[in-house]
């Protein structure tokens, strides 16, 4: 079968938790035995030559459109906030004429048997496949109205923009012959809106973490750590402020010298240095993230806000490091306070969880618990399986 997959901007560097799920997810349609072809923008700052070589290699052709930038007309300003269907901005990208004159060559030339939609937002792109009863799959990567709350909170503004991402997702379900969730909890919703066919596709670079190694020691003081890709991102820059400010003093108030705490990951806000003192290290991007891994001892991560499935919750648990997490964060996924992870509601529940991680045999149990209940949820077995479903 050919399969067309289009995305949003093409996942080289594969750096982040989105751009790693989507490498991931278009390697797997190859290997699975498909016919690949990808359709996606660039920015200015990504290597063509690098995306040129990166197809050859894999035997994937790849169909690159220049992100673009522009002022719109008048008169299609007037169209834009006349047309509830122009108001979602992510979406209206994509009814933009050169990626939609790009998806229309490939449609006409190329001739795929499905399309596979990374993002619900690339609705516009639909009709020109639907009108030539070419099947939809669309994977969500979250439940973008309410993500888009969480982030930029709750304001009349805000609000105005909400409804037209909630029709996106309307649109997605009815369109889509499939639409895969990324949390058991995003599924409900999707059922909800009455997808024909929906399921949760975890995401897909957690199988190769499942083949990985991680083995706790019995040391002090014990390493506990937080990786965000970039604190530029408004919840990693929450979440590193309540360990900063609140968790970490209290923890060496209470326990001295047990404890170091790590803050992975880029753009730490120069406002938060003066905590990075005594018992904080901030360890910046880290290039080899499994062999620094290696050195931890525990995972802290408080999920105060974001929608969609974290990776920096994930990661961690799949390893088997016993993981200290909010249960919001958790997503509906299976892993339960005691027996895979511990969970918290408040920074008492963390401080109070770091305390108890000082007993090894915890930390053991919680290790192997979490890497059985991974191997079951994320191993390359079962991912295959949720595609080739959703694939029929």
């Amino acid at each position: 079968m050919k399969i067309l997959v289009i995305t949003p901007k093409f996942p080289l560097p594969d750096s982040g938790a989105c751009e790693k799920d989507r490498m991931s997810g278009i390697l797997t349609l190859k290997r699975l035995g498909f016919e690949v072809r990808v359709l996606a923008k660039y920015f200015a700052f990504q290597d063509k030559n690098q995306i040129d070589e990166w197809g050859r290699k894999h035997g994937i052709a790849v169909t690159l459109v220049e992100y673009r930038f522009k002022k719109k007309a008048a008169d299609q300003s007037f169209i834009k906030h006349t047309n509830p269907f122009h108001w979602d901005g992510a979406a209206n990208e994509y009814s933009d004429s050169v990626i939609q004159n790009a998806a229309e060559e490939l449609a006409e030339v190329w001739k795929p048997e499905l399309v596979w939609f990374d993002y619900t937002y690339l609705w516009p792109l639909y009709k020109i496949f639907k009108s030539r009863n070419i099947r939809i799959v669309t994977r969500s990567i979250n439940f973008e109205p309410v993500h888009f709350l969480q982030e930029d909170g709750i304001s009349l503004r805000n609000l105005a923009k909400f409804f037209p991402k909630v029709l996106s997702e309307i649109i997605t379900v009815i369109k889509s012959e499939a639409v895969l969730a990324i949390t058991p909890n995003e599924e409900k919703i999707y059922r909800i809106l009455g997808s024909r066919h929906t399921s949760t596709l975890p995401l897909r670079g957690l199988a190769s973490v499942v083949e990985s190694e991680w083995i706790p020691r019995d040391s002090r003081p014990l390493h506990v750590f937080f990786m965000g890709a970039s604190y530029n991102v408004h919840h990693n820059r929450k979440a590193a402020e309540l360990i900063l400010k609140k968790i970490a003093p209290e923890v060496e108030r209470r326990a001295p010298g047990d404890f170091i705490f790590h803050i992975m990951g880029s753009k730490l806000p120069e406002e938060f240095a003066s905590y990075v003192v005594g018992n904080v290290r901030y360890d910046g991007y880290v290039p080899d993230l499994h062999a620094h891994l290696r050195t931890m001892d525990v995972a802290l991560v408080p999920s105060l806000l974001g929608a969609g499935m974290q990776q920096k919750i994930f990661e961690p648990i799949t390893l088997g490091i016993p993981t200290i997490v909010s249960e919001r964060g958790l997503a509906g996924y299976p892993f339960f306070n005691g027996k895979q992870v511990l969970t918290c509601h408040s920074t008492t529940d963390f401080v109070e969880n770091v305390l108890r991680m000082k007993d090894y045999d915890l930390r053991k149990k919680l290790s192997i618990e979490a890497k059985e209940t991974s191997a079951a949820l994320f191993s390359t077995q079962k991912i295959d399986s949720i595609i080739l479903d959703a694939l029929k």
